[in-house]
């Protein structure tokens, strides 16, 4: 997707950063804030210094790391749990989501388990599908095979094992056709379930690479099969490998912050 920075106005910049500042509090500098807003760094430190003066926000000061000011202390607390998840993906999910009509979402490996993180659909019909806490079989959904494949032989054998139930006609569950599927998700960089979970609708679905290689994450989109795998399924395919790769550096970020704030709070 293309850069909206451009048209986004000031408050809208505002408000993104201090989204940003609210789920990592204490542990953005200057550089973390102007990466994960896809700002120029003299754009983020002007809108910071803005911030700072008006007590919206803390920090920056000999290089201090960035915290909600004093002002919003009242009505704005720092997120609990993986809430900086949603304020990293959200974004990019909304732009995918309206680039191509269809419901949009982000999924986690949790365990040997798949689930939904974030979603974001321009349709309300489509949305149940895709809700936040919904897991992915690995054997049918497209991000569940996303992910899963690119794991390690215990990590599958482990997933593998877990009940996979036949969700509809077209649901395969027997372990050299799921094998034999996540090579051809391997080799080709993207994932389809074709009316494995509901006749009729279809998903694609492409890993979310980290910095460090490893893929913890996938983005997937549903809806209509005859929309998801027809004529736009060259265009839909290349705006989930622009999402992913947008995506990749921001949560590799969100991944590392998130870890050492949890271990310096043990």
């Amino acid at each position: 997707m293309a850069d909206q920075t451009e048209a986004d106005s000031p408050l809208e910049r505002y408000f993104r950063l201090l989204e940003l500042i609210a789920a990592f509090p204490g542990r953005l500098a200057l550089a973390d804030v102007a990466e994960l807003s896809d700002l120029p760094k003299t754009t983020a430190h002007r809108l910071l210094k803005g911030l700072v003066k008006a007590e919206l926000a803390s920090g920056g000061q000999g290089g201090r790391a960035y915290a909600i000011g004093p002002r919003l202390a009242r009505i704005l607390h720092a997120t609990a749990g993986e809430g900086w998840l949603e304020t990293l993906v959200r974004p990019t999910l909304a732009a995918l989501a309206e680039q191509s009509g269809e419901a949009c979402y982000l999924t986690k490996l949790v365990g040997s388990r798949v689930l939904v993180a974030v979603s974001q659909a321009p349709e309300v019909r489509w949305r149940s599908y895709v809700q936040p806490g919904i897991e992915m079989p690995p054997h049918a959904a497209a991000t569940g095979k996303a992910i899963i494949a690119y794991q390690d032989e215990a990590l599958i054998r482990e997933a593998l094992a877990a009940e996979l139930p036949k969700l509809t006609v077209n649901t395969r569950s027997d372990e050299a056709w799921i094998r034999e599927e996540f090579g051809r998700v391997r080799a080709q960089g993207y994932a389809t379930c074709i009316g494995e979970i509901d006749e009729g609708l279809a998903a694609i679905a492409a890993p979310v690479r980290q910095n460090d290689g490893l893929i913890l994450y996938a983005v997937g989109m549903t809806g209509p099969l005859q929309r998801i795998m027809g004529d736009r399924l060259p265009q839909h395919l290349a705006a989930l490998d622009e999402a992913c790769r947008a995506l990749a550096g921001k949560l590799s970020i969100g991944t590392r912050i998130d870890a050492a704030g949890e271990a310096g709070a043990r």
